[in-house]
């Protein structure tokens, strides 16, 4: 892949957990993507974790969450990255896990780190993207031959059939949040996919992580042998009076049979940790949000992964 303009480096050192933070703009002209953000700790480096997001994190504000406290103190730096301004982008083809490939060759260039020890995750569209990027580089596409040591997803959609129908079948029920996301994919799928999957079915299974529709699980092979940890929060009373939907409208419907399914193929390491009563935005109940992780449990996972 090659780009004309010269990257955009804006280096700052920050004192609160002994980091460094470093912003890279690829192309000077377009801050909207293709840049990313690394954060590492004035210590040896044992790993990365990429975190791919829909802008990048502004490292000035305070954020209610550890995680990257975490990171920070067990030595891995944080790649937070931007590899698209289609939103929500489920890395429908290859082009993202290319522009995220190349940022991470760059950025082990310049950094001594191992690079056995990557990890990668993220909540909803993120997570997705974890997963496909490490799908990704299990089917042998990475140009520097990289492999995901570990990925973490946190309530993401993995099935583009099953959202695509749920969308449709159930979108006039749905309530909040979840009922403008339903009309916006309703859109954001035939534009990605070529229309819907009664005529292009073959493009949604491909697109997908898995798919529970079909027999062999639409992409589910290429994570037999990959260390996966996922979260979700299955409330269906909070589902059904917040948001007006069944048990086939939530993501956990998805991770549930992604689980059950590897777990048939023989991974030993594919683990589905379902909360209750943690999900929250602020004091307002949510079950799609980040604070259903045990992000203290989520560090351990990924330290116990390292070589």
């Amino acid at each position: 892949m090659k780009f004309l303009l010269f990257p955009i480096l804006l280096f700052s050192s920050i004192t609160a957990f002994a980091q460094n933070t470093e912003y890279v703009y690829r192309n000077p002209k377009d801050s909207s993507y293709n840049c990313y953000l690394k954060v590492w700790p004035d210590k040896k480096l044992k790993g990365i974790i990429i975190r791919d997001y829909s802008r990048l994190p502004d490292t000035a504000r305070k954020s209610p969450y550890q995680f990257l406290k975490l990171a920070m103190d067990n030595g891995f730096m944080v790649l937070y990255s931007n590899t698209t301004n289609y939103f929500p982008e489920l890395y429908y083809d290859d082009k993202g896990p290319e522009l995220l490939d190349e940022m991470l060759y760059e950025v082990f260039q310049k950094h001594k780190i191992p690079i056995e020890n990557i990890f990668i995750g993220g909540i909803s569209a993120s997570g997705t993207r974890a997963l496909r990027f490490t799908q990704f580089c299990n089917q042998g596409k990475s140009k520097y031959g990289y492999k995901i040591k570990g990925v973490f997803a946190v309530d993401s959609p993995i099935d583009n059939e099953r959202f695509y129908r749920s969308a449709q079948e159930n979108g006039r029920k749905f309530k909040g949040g979840l009922k403008e996301e339903a009309k916006m994919m309703l859109q954001r799928f035939p534009e990605k996919l070529g229309g819907s999957p009664d005529d292009f079915r073959a493009n949604y299974i491909q697109s997908s992580v898995y798919c529970q529709s079909d027999s062999l699980g639409g992409n589910i092979i290429h994570f037999k042998d990959q260390s996966i940890l996922l979260f979700h929060e299955p409330d269906i009373d909070w589902w059904v009076l917040e948001r007006g939907a069944n048990y086939n409208d939530c993501n956990s419907y998805d991770l549930a049979g992604f689980t059950r399914d590897l777990i048939y193929l023989g991974n030993t390491d594919i683990e589905l940790v379902s909360s209750t009563g943690k999900g929250f935005k602020g004091s307002e109940r949510n079950c799609h949000s980040w604070s259903i992780v045990d992000e203290v449990y989520l560090m351990n996972w990924v330290l116990e992964r390292v070589d």
